[in-house]
């Protein structure tokens, strides 16, 4: 984020810009820096411990504070046991263990991951046969957006907006508004609120 935040354990300004903008479209260059870089990926890793645990799943104490909800969600509807190596990725490296993922989900929600649970509910690529009234976005900087809707799905109505926020992280223009916020996101912001206006208007028109 362009601000100080808590999120994932709290980071300062401009705390992963270089490293996400590096390891998501920089990656062999970043490899041959990787030494000038070693205090970052420490202090990197120290944060991301607090986040992860061996299963990839939110720990405890971070479910007790401020992610229950994310904690829920990945053992129902958003299963996410992704291998991460430390090398072409900022996350410690682990091999996600499904045993023990599905084990952790029960114990702490009594419940199971649904592992195709988007893709069935949300059709996927397909989402522009069946969608409408969308306003996709991803960030620049995310990480995240490597499995985004990043264009107008085949289909569409015309309805379905997607849009790169560029300088932007994960997510950024649903945050509330900062006055460090790049002139992306302000106009995406614009944009969606005169999208939500105008999909209530064809709606009453209709209805």
């Amino acid at each position: 984020f362009d601000f100080d935040t808590v999120v994932m354990g709290g980071s300062a300004r401009n705390g992963r810009r270089m490293g996400r903008h590096d390891l998501m479209f920089e990656r062999d260059e970043r490899i041959e820096r990787r030494k000038t870089k070693d205090v970052w990926m420490k202090q990197e890793r120290k944060v991301m411990q607090r986040w992860n645990t061996n299963e990839g799943i939110n720990d405890q104490s971070s479910e007790e504070r401020t992610e229950k909800a994310w904690g829920y969600q990945t053992c129902t509807e958003v299963y996410q046991p992704m291998p991460t190596d430390g090398i072409t990725d900022f996350e410690i490296p682990r091999i996600p263990n499904a045993t023990a993922y599905y084990a952790r989900c029960q114990e702490l929600w009594d419940t199971q991951p649904r592992p195709n649970w988007e893709e069935m509910t949300f059709m996927g690529d397909d989402i522009g046969v069946g969608g409408s009234n969308i306003f996709l976005t991803n960030g620049e900087l995310d990480p995240w957006r490597a499995a985004g809707i990043q264009n107008v799905p085949r289909g569409s109505d015309g309805s379905i907006v997607v849009r790169t926020m560029e300088g932007a992280a994960h997510h950024l223009d649903l945050r509330a508004a900062n006055t460090l916020d790049p002139p992306s996101v302000v106009e995406v912001r614009m944009e969606q609120r005169a999208a939500i206006r105008r999909w209530i208007k064809e709606w009453a028109e209709i209805h």
